[in-house]
C-alpha cells in the first residue's frame, strides 16, 4: 500500500491589516454552489531535484509568496458563514486571524511519470495527492493546499477550492498570480475585483435562493454524498485541434443553422463515448436505447450580463446549467449520431436567454429535477488556460481535476501541447473507462 508521508503541515495567512476586512456577501451565483463538493485541481510539474532541495530553497518562497497573494486574495482565506445581519443570507467572513491550510507530503516509491500521465491509472494514488478541506455548515473553509514531492523526479501542486467562494476563472487567477508572486514576474495579473456590487441583484434572488439551500438542508434526505469507489479509474483523452477543425468543417457544410464550436464538438464526442459505453454495458441494450439521455453545463455570464463585471471578478459568474437531452439511439447512431449530438448541444446554447434574473430564479430546484435522469456534467474549460500556471519550473506537465470522480462528470482543459486542441478527463470504473477509449479511437478514426 502505498502511503503518503507528511512533512509539515502548516497554516498561511495573509499579511494583517490596520483595520477589518470587510465581509463579501455571497451572490446569486455562489448560493447555488453551497452544498455542492469543492473543485480539486492538480498540477504536474517536472522537478528533478531532492526533497531536500525543495524543502530548503523552493517551500520558503511559495510560504511567502501565497501570503502575499492572499493579500489581495484574501477571501480565500476566510470562511462562509449564515449572515450576522439577515438570517436568509450567507457571507465570507475574514479577520486576521484567517489562515489557508498548507500540507507539504513525500512519496519515495511512486512513478511520477505514471502517477502524471494520460493513460489509464487507479483513481485512489491521485487522490492520495488532494488536501482536505473541512466541511462545516457553520464556518465553512474555502481553500487547502498540498505539495507533494517525488523525490528527483516531479511535484504535484494540489488546490482544494469550495465553489461558492469561486469559479475556475477566479481560482486559476489565484494561481496565477501566486505564481508570478512567486517567479517575481515583471508583468503580474491584475488583483482581483472584490466589488460584489458588480453583480446586481433587483430581485432579490440570493435571498430566495439561500432560503432554498437552507429548505434542502431541513430535508430528511439531505446527506453527505457518499465517497469514490475505490475501484474507479482515472484516464485522458485528446481531441487534437486538426480533427476539430475538420470537424467543425463537416458540420458546417452539413448544416449551419446551429452554434459550432470546439466546446460543442467535444462535448459531444464524449457524450457519444460515454453512452455507447453504457450500452455495451447495458443487459437490456434495446431498452437503452429507448431512454433519454441528458446533459448539462453551467453558463458563463461574465461577458453576457450587462454590464458585464470587470474582468478580474472575483466569484462566481457561472450560472443556470444549459440543460441538453436526446435519445440514447439517436446520439450513438453511426451514421448521423455526432450531427445530431451536436445539434442539440448547439441548439441548446442559442437557447440561453439574455435575461440573467429570470435563468437564475429557481436554478436548485430546476437541478434537483435533472438529477434522477443521471445527466452527465462539464467540469472546467478550456479558457480556463490552466497550463499557463509557471512558478518556474516550466509549464505542468498535466493538470487533473479530481473532484469528477463519482460525480458522473467529465472534466475539460486546453491540450497541454496543442492550445487549440481539447483534454477529456474521465474517471469511471475500469472495465468502462477501457471501453470509453475504444470508443474515443474509434471516433478519432472516424474524424481523418
Amino acid at each position: 500500500m502505498v502511503a503518503l508521508r507528511v512533512l509539515e503541515q502548516c497554516r498561511v495567512s495573509p499579511p494583517p491589516t490596520t483595520g477589518p476586512r470587510p465581509a463579501l456577501p455571497l451572490t446569486f451565483f455562489d448560493i447555488p454552489w453551497l452544498d455542492l463538493n469543492p473543485v480539486d485541481r492538480l498540477f504536474f510539474y517536472r522537478f528533478p531535484y531532492s526533497t531536500a532541495v525543495f524543502l530548503d530553497s523552493h517551500l520558503p518562497n511559495l510560504k511567502s509568496s501565497l501570503a502575499l497573494t492572499l493579500n489581495n486574495f484574501y477571501p480565500l482565506a476566510g470562511t462562509i458563514r449564515r449572515s450576522s445581519a439577515y438570517d436568509d443570507r450567507f457571507e465570507i467572513c475574514n479577520s486576521d486571524g484567517d489562515s489557508v491550510s498548507l500540507t507539504v507530503g513525500e512519496f519515495e516509491n511512486m512513478d511520477f511519470n505514471d502517477i502524471s500521465g494520460y493513460h489509464r491509472r487507479p483513481f485512489g494514488k491521485l487522490l492520495l495527492l488532494v488536501p482536505s478541506l473541512p466541511k462545516s455548515a457553520d464556518a465553512q473553509p474555502l481553500l487547502a493546499i498540498q505539495i507533494t514531492v517525488f523525490p528527483n523526479q516531479g511535484l504535484c501542486l494540489a488546490l482544494k477550492v469550495h465553489h461558492a467562494a469561486c469559479d475556475g476563472f477566479s481560482s486559476i487567477h489565484f494561481l496565477k498570480s501566486w505564481a508570478a508572486a512567486a517567479t517575481r514576474a515583471a508583468a503580474p495579473p491584475s488583483p482581483p475585483s472584490l466589488d460584489r456590487s458588480s453583480i446586481s441583484d433587483p430581485h432579490s434572488l440570493s435571498s430566495k435562493l439561500a432560503k432554498t439551500v437552507l429548505l434542502q438542508r431541513s430535508l430528511p434526505h439531505h446527506h453527505k454524498p457518499s465517497p469514490p469507489s475505490p475501484t474507479l479509474a482515472a484516464a485522458t483523452f485528446t481531441l487534437p485541434s486538426h480533427q476539430i477543425q475538420t470537424l467543425k468543417q463537416k458540420l458546417q457544410s452539413k448544416d449551419s443553422s446551429f452554434h459550432i464550436s470546439t466546446f460543442v464538438i467535444s462535448s459531444a464526442c464524449s457524450w457519444i463515448c460515454l453512452l455507447k459505453t453504457k450500452v455495451n454495458d447495458d443487459d437490456d441494450e434495446d431498452l437503452h436505447l429507448r431512454r433519454m439521455a441528458h446533459l448539462f453545463f453551467s453558463v458563463d455570464w461574465r461577458n453576457r450580463m450587462r454590464p458585464p463585471p470587470p474582468a478580474n471578478y472575483f466569484g462566481n459568474c457561472l450560472g443556470c446549467p444549459c440543460f441538453v437531452k436526446a435519445s440514447v439511439g439517436d446520439i450513438v447512431d453511426e451514421k448521423d449520431g455526432f450531427f445530431t449530438a451536436c445539434k442539440v448541444i448547439g441548439k441548446a446554447i442559442e437557447g440561453i436567454g439574455d435575461d440573467v434574473y429570470e435563468e437564475m430564479d429557481g436554478v436548485i430546484q430546476k437541478v434537483i429535477k435533472v438529477l434522477p435522469h443521471k445527466p452527465l456534467s462539464i467540469a472546467g474549460s478550456p479558457k480556463l488556460r490552466v497550463y499557463d500556471c509557471d512558478f518556474g519550473w516550466g509549464k505542468p506537465e498535466k493538470v487533473e481535476v479530481t473532484s469528477i470522480g463519482g460525480s458522473g462528470a467529465f472534466s475539460m482543459a486546453e491540450s497541454r501541447d496543442d492550445k487549440v486542441g481539447v483534454e477529456i478527463g474521465v474517471v469511471l470504473p475500469e472495465d468502462e473507462i477501457i471501453e470509453f477509449g475504444k470508443q474515443f479511437d474509434k471516433f478519432l478514426g472516424k474524424c481523418d
